[in-house]
């Protein structure tokens, strides 16, 4: 990686960790793209070179994601079952994001206008996990697709329950439980 990148990276997590602690103390209404700039000691074309508001600024994924999610893939063993890859998928990305994913919930709950928010950044992941079980699962297509859209509902049901008190521990006993009630293998 080559210093520019590397300073780049630096800036994205400079203005991410600033804007989540003030919506984290004063609410997403309440804080503005100025107040993030002021705080991060930035511009605001610095700011709008990294994130297209303040919603993004909750919701992007980190720019090293993509290659954290090829790992966990990667790390995968063979011929392990494809529900059992996709739980543990979602418990090493968890892990991995922890702080960041704690500060997240905060935000939405000192912000219930964010709560129905969703973002589709998140289908990067979802389909570049796609792509690996198609190569590695060989189900049909509607197969697949319902397994996928099911591990994808046992997350987005999580999240909303979760309490952040509770840290990554309880989040991963919502996921655990979620997958355990769809494992229709177990019936």
């Amino acid at each position: 990686m080559t210093v520019r990148e590397l300073k780049k990276r630096e800036t994205w997590r400079l203005v991410h960790g600033t804007a989540l602690r003030l919506m984290t103390e004063r609410g997403f209404d309440a804080v503005s793209v100025d107040d993030i700039v002021t705080a991060a000691g930035i511009s605001r074309r610095t700011f709008f070179n990294y994130f297209a508001g303040k919603e993004s600024v909750v919701f992007d994924p980190d720019p090293d994601d993509p290659a954290l999610w090829e790992s966990l893939m990667a790390a995968r063993p063979d011929g392990e079952p494809l529900w059992t890859s996709l739980r543990e998928l979602l418990l090493g990305y968890t892990a991995a994001t922890a702080d960041r994913m704690i500060l997240q919930r905060r935000v939405r709950l000192a912000s219930p206008e964010l709560s129905g928010c969703s973002r589709e950044v998140a289908d990067r992941f979802w389909d570049g996990l796609r792509d690996w079980a198609a190569t590695r699962a060989g189900l049909p297509a509607f197969e697949l697709e319902l397994t996928i859209n099911a591990a994808r509902t046992v997350l987005n049901t999580a999240c909303p329950h979760w309490d952040a008190a509770t840290g990554i521990p309880g989040l991963h006993h919502l996921i655990r439980t979620g997958f355990d009630t769809l494992d229709w293998t177990r019936r």
